[in-house]
């Protein structure tokens, strides 16, 4: 019965009945403890049975094992521990793979602990001749790579140090799947570095040096790979002046000459992991950097694989496949999150050519580190070979040399200044390179463009005074926006919208024609240039701001983007990036956007309550946020761009209620949005949150800690904006407030905009409730002077101050102990930009205390 249930599932031709076959298999999976035995007995002891339906039951028993194990009588766990080893002495490699993966599976569920033996038993194994050795190693693959986090653990220390010193044995096996599968295992445990791997690791080492001849290209894969990690987290083994030039040597040699592509990828990768580890001599790679930066130079033409694989790019009429479209790029980050202060900002500045990593774009992001590196250094011998490459008559060695260029610009543009080879090279760019027959080289002569971009909007013509070079580059990418290729409008949408930040007001007298372009665009690009093109609105609204806010520009620009906004269905997560880009158009255009706004705030309402309701009905993951988040900074846009005239939407809506629910949700992304909206509604539609000050002062108060820095930032503005317009009736929840904001204006380790909202707010409880607040100056006034200032002289530094008078004329003794981080504060103003009523108080407080502590 079991053999024809999995032959009915695997057979999909007579449809009922395989339906009828996975259902029934499913229930058995639920609703029978025992299922998995049935499951074992056609997979390991019945070796007659048709091969595809004993693979078929190995996959099930996985699956049971990993979804129903909580179900399981632990006998049945048992037995699977004692029958499976058997399989993977199977002749047929399909079965040996899947024993491996059910080892793993299970293991996960008992633990090292509870299957002592497991380990000792596959190394004992690897002994074997012929199949049970190959299933011995490729289980402890996947033992090393799911359960290494286990093995490092102190107490399982000796099993380690056992497992590695055996699989370092297997590096000099005859079979070169066993060479490559130990140092594949051996390599997961070096960003860890346990113990057992420290004492071992100069045997680890000599035995990878010592394959540095090997036949096999997944030997001499797994070799490099090794050696990247091992120079990010022990780069010391590089002290050893003849090691180290071995390495370097090797290394070199492969990612020039090696016969195996993906091999030359690996080695290539050593270069940027070398120069990002601080910890390494700046002088390691000088002796070799003429030589290497030509090899990464020579590794950037596209090879023929590469072409034919971006040939559907190239053509603007095909349409996008799923596979070229980023899923980042459809996830939606809130303007609104803070960076950690160890958090690196991903930079989305590639050059382009799809999500695949290739050997030429491995050699582009080595150069980029090294001239980040070395800087000038490299110029001397690179700049000759880079300027025949940009003459030369094959076209891809020209595209290689504009790319190489792009890299290179972080690094040395003021080398290349120094050395005026700048203005040359742009206007060949702009002159030969742009206007190419080819679309790569239109292309990559964008993004290059783009690199030195504030350098060009910086150029001035000496007769006129107006720059020189910002026409034609401008004129140049609005081109390529509306090239044939979609990839020449990929690399030249994002270059415009890189020239927008850069360049900022100077492309005033532009704006015409580039949102001529973006209404043509607008219409007909896919889905993967959508989203460019969505950030160039939104990037070239955030420069420019209320200069935007014109009739001429509003009828150009609103039309097109409305219909893409009424074409998508509110499920349709291409929605995101058409959001954020709205949210900043919304805030440059502010009243200008008032015809639009009705429908865009009903229809953010609308996707905040489906989300919310999705939600707890558990239709939508609880992490999947971006339905909540996105509408969430949207309606922020509205009430910042339009001000008080969105209270008439918030109104008669349920934003507030659906608004406090977002302020209590699990996730930190939706707290985040919920508590900025909150401080924008403060700002603008108070009176329709008064009836829920009560809730939402006790959710401010809960997330007024620092775990989550972003939601901590916009809770700790919200209610400084709170306090600031509704007075006096703070002082009933002071106590509940105040001591954790005096806690986080005291750490002062902490996120840099936190620590200044944290200061602003109680600087305006003190405006507000200055007898309550004046009491506990002693206990932050020190930190809050010099948190005061370094920010910038605006109306919330302006409250703050005033602030600091009422609480020092209640209680001046605060001051004496600080008095001066005081005058410091004081003097970090500049008086033409202090409100006059604000002087005179401050000079009077100064004079007050000058004449006290004179008398004292």
């Amino acid at each position: 019965q079991v053999g024809e249930l999995l032959q009915a599932c695997s057979d999909p031709s007579q449809h009922d009945r395989h339906v009828q076959a996975l259902q029934m298999l499913d229930a058995g999976k639920r609703e029978m403890p025992d299922f998995g035995c049935y499951m074992l007995l056609v997979f390991c002891k019945m070796p007659e049975a048709p091969m595809e339906l004993r693979q078929l039951a190995g996959l099930e028993l996985k699956n049971t094992i990993r979804l129903q194990h909580h179900k399981m009588d632990t006998n049945v766990l048992t037995f699977v521990r004692q029958s499976i080893l058997d399989v993977l002495g199977d002749e047929v490699r399909r079965n040996r793979m899947i024993a491996a993966q059910i080892i793993t599976t299970l293991l996960s569920i008992v633990t090292l602990d509870g299957w002592p033996d497991l380990i000792p038993g596959l190394v004992a194994r690897l002994d074997a001749t012929g199949p049970a050795s190959q299933g011995s190693m490729a289980t402890l693959i996947l033992l090393c790579e799911d359960h290494n986090n286990a093995l490092c653990g102190q107490h399982h220390a000796d099993t380690l140090g056992g497992l590695l010193a055996r699989l370092m044995a297997q590096m000099q096996s005859s079979d070169a799947e066993f060479r490559a599968g130990a140092i594949h295992c051996v390599k997961h445990f070096i960003l860890r570095l346990p113990n057992a791997l420290v004492v071992n690791l100069p045997t680890f080492l000599n035995g990878l040096l010592g394959l540095h001849k090997d036949a096999s290209p997944e030997v001499r894969k797994e070799m490099c790979q090794s050696l990247c990690l091992l120079v990010e987290v022990k780069a010391d083994f590089l002290a050893d002046a003849q090691i180290c030039q071995f390495v370097v040597e090797f290394l070199l040699w492969t990612t020039e000459h090696d016969s195996d592509y993906d091999v030359k990828k690996e080695a290539c990768e050593f270069w940027s992991s070398l120069c990002e580890n601080e910890e390494v001599p700046s002088d390691v790679l000088k002796p070799y950097l003429s030589r290497l930066t030509l090899v990464l130079l020579n590794g950037m033409v596209y090879s023929e694989d590469e072409l034919i694989n971006l040939a559907n790019e190239v053509d603007s009429t095909a349409p996008d496949k799923d596979s070229e479209i980023n899923p980042a790029a459809l996830h939606y980050t809130s303007k609104h999150h803070v960076a950690e202060d160890d958090e690196d900002e991903d930079e989305d500045d590639e050059e382009g050519g799809g999500i695949e990593w290739t050997l030429r774009k491995c050699s582009a992001a080595g150069l980029d580190v090294i001239a980040n590196h070395y800087r000038d250094d490299i110029l001397e011998a690179l700049l000759p070979h880079i300027h025949t490459k940009l003459t030369d008559g094959d076209w891809r060695v020209n595209e290689s040399a504009v790319l190489a260029m792009g890299a290179l610009a972080v690094g040395c543009e003021e080398g290349l200044i120094q050395r005026n080879y700048l203005p040359s090279f742009v206007m060949h760019l702009l002159t030969t390179m742009l206007p190419s027959e080819k679309p790569l080289v239109r292309s990559i002569t964008c993004w290059t463009l783009s690199r030195y971009s504030r350098w060009i909007a910086a150029q001035v013509a000496p007769e006129t005074g107006q720059p020189s070079l910002l026409q034609p580059l401008v004129e140049g990418f609005l081109k390529g926006m509306l090239d044939q290729s979609k990839k020449v409008q990929e690399a030249a949408c994002s270059a415009m919208a890189t020239l927008e930040e850069e360049a900022g007001n100077l492309l005033l007298p532009f704006v015409p024609q580039i949102l001529s372009v973006f209404a043509a665009a607008l219409p007909r690009y896919q889905a993967r240039n959508l989203v460019i093109l969505y950030d160039a609105c939104g990037t070239l609204a955030d420069s420019l701001g209320a200069e935007l806010n014109k009739r001429e520009h509003i009828d150009v620009l609103l039309p097109p983007l409305m219909a893409r906004w009424q074409a998508l269905a509110d499920e349709d997560r291409s929605l995101f990036p058409l959001l954020e880009c709205l949210a900043s158009v919304v805030q440059a255009l502010g009243q200008g956007f008032a015809p639009s706004a009705p429908p865009v705030f009903q229809r953010c309402e609308r996707l905040i309550a489906m989300g919310l309701h999705q939600q707890q009905s558990g239709e939508m993951d609880s992490m999947d946020n971006d339905f909540i988040v996105c509408p969430l900074d949207l309606i922020s846009g509205l009430a910042e761009g339009m001000g008080g005239s969105i209270e008439s939407l918030v109104g008669p809506s349920q934003l507030i209620p659906n608004l406090l629910v977002c302020c209590a949700h699990s996730d930190a992304s939706v707290r985040q949005s919920a508590f900025a909206l909150v401080g924008d509604l403060t700002k603008t539609s108070l009176n329709h949150l008064r009836p829920y000050l009560g809730q939402l002062m006790g959710l401010l108060q809960n997330n007024i800690s620092p775990e989550h820095v972003s939601v901590c930032n916009n809770a700790t503005w919200a209610v400084g904006e709170l306090a600031v317009r509704i007075g006096a009736e703070m002082e009933q929840v002071l106590p509940g407030l105040l001591p954790p904001l005096i806690t986080l204006i005291n750490r002062t380790a902490l996120n840099k905009s936190l620590l200044e909202n944290a200061a602003i707010a109680v600087g305006r409880f003190g405006l507000v409730c200055p007898q309550t607040v004046s009491q506990h100056l002693p206990h932050f006034v020190q930190n809050w002077c010099k948190i005061l200032s370094f920010i910038r002289d605006d109306v919330e530094k302006e409250h703050a101050f005033r602030g600091l008078v009422k609480m020092a004329l209640i209680n001046p003794q605060g001051l004496l102990e600080s008095f001066d981080c005081v005058c410091m504060s004081l003097n970090s103003w500049n008086i033409e930009r202090m409100p006059q009523d604000l002087h005179k108080e401050l000079c009077d407080l100064l004079a007050w205390f000058k004449v006290n502590l004179e008398q004292s």
